[in-house]
């Protein structure tokens, strides 16, 4: 994936972020893997499933290994933490 992709999936996340207030998007515990979801770093690594259940995935049958939890972007929950900079 080259960086002007990466760029406009970013920006993406940070319009979503600043649109709708604290959520996954803008929260430096979340990785995201594309333009609708990621991964939260917050939490402490899961078995196979259990990651992609908040995503909507369910007897998948692709083998997931363990991993951290699955977010949409829009999630929230009490650990959300921005320390970037926006000025």
């Amino acid at each position: 994936m080259s960086n002007s992709l990466n760029d406009k999936i970013q920006r993406g996340h940070d319009k979503y972020y600043k649109k709708n207030g604290p959520c996954c998007a803008g929260c430096d515990h979340w990785q995201w893997h594309n333009s609708v979801a990621g991964e939260c770093t917050r939490t402490v690594p899961v078995a196979g499933l259990d990651r992609v259940s908040m995503i909507g995935m369910h007897d998948a049958s692709v083998k997931l290994g363990a991993g951290h939890i699955m977010t949409p972007r829009s999630h929230v929950c009490g650990e959300f933490l921005d320390t970037y900079d926006w000025g």
